[in-house]
């Protein structure tokens, strides 16, 4: 921005692609996992392969997503242990709020961060089933078309160089092209090489 105080316009309203709103939310997401032996005690536990798709809305960002889920436990009275893979989905809204200036709602895409990764929380063996508990947050950002109003300020010096220019029109000291006529130019070259000639 120009160090000038000086506004020559006041106000404008633009439009351009900005961002328009913004939210974070942490979820906590319970699946029961059905486990191919009878699960006893629970001996650990993994998540791996999130992945995820953003879609913007008028007042949220719906999150679509799913990951894998691995299940160490035992079974047969303690005897044997097993590990149990289950691919869960799942669907969240985080809201939003509209930022400054007029949302258009035009060509909007999201802009989305995993602030924190899904993470095991507990899990507990219930009538046969893992139930696990797990935890996860993301911040979004919707990037768009806005209007927005913005101040106008001249340049440093803005005045000194219209100063000048209205000073040159005034004093005449100025010239355009129509105020040359190459003839009588060529024959001043004419004459000066006949005064040099030997």
């Amino acid at each position: 921005m120009w160090n000038s105080t000086k506004l020559s316009g006041g106000l404008r309203e633009i439009t351009t692609k900005a961002t328009c709103a913004k939210g974070q939310k942490r979820f906590c997401q319970i699946h029961n996992i059905a486990t191919t032996h009878q699960a006893e005690i629970v001996l650990g536990n993994r998540i791996t392969s999130h992945s995820y798709t953003a879609d913007p809305q008028q007042n949220s960002v719906a999150i679509k997503g799913s990951y894998d889920l691995h299940i160490w436990y035992t079974y047969a009275d303690g005897t044997l242990t097993a590990v149990d893979k289950k691919t869960v989905q799942y669907t969240e809204h985080i809201p939003v709020i509209d930022l400054e200036g007029e949302r258009l709602g035009k060509e909007e895409s999201v802009e989305t961060t995993v602030t924190r990764e899904p993470e095991v929380i507990s899990t507990h063996v219930r009538r046969g089933a893992v139930q696990v508990e797990v935890e996860l947050e993301f911040y979004v950002e919707i990037v768009g078309e806005t209007k927005l109003w913005v101040r106008v300020y001249e340049p440093p010096f803005a005045d000194d160089k219209k100063a000048k220019a209205l000073d040159l029109e005034a004093s005449g000291d100025y010239f355009d092209e129509d105020d040359f006529d190459g003839d009588e130019y060529e024959d001043d070259l004419e004459d000066e090489d006949e005064d040099f000639t030997l």
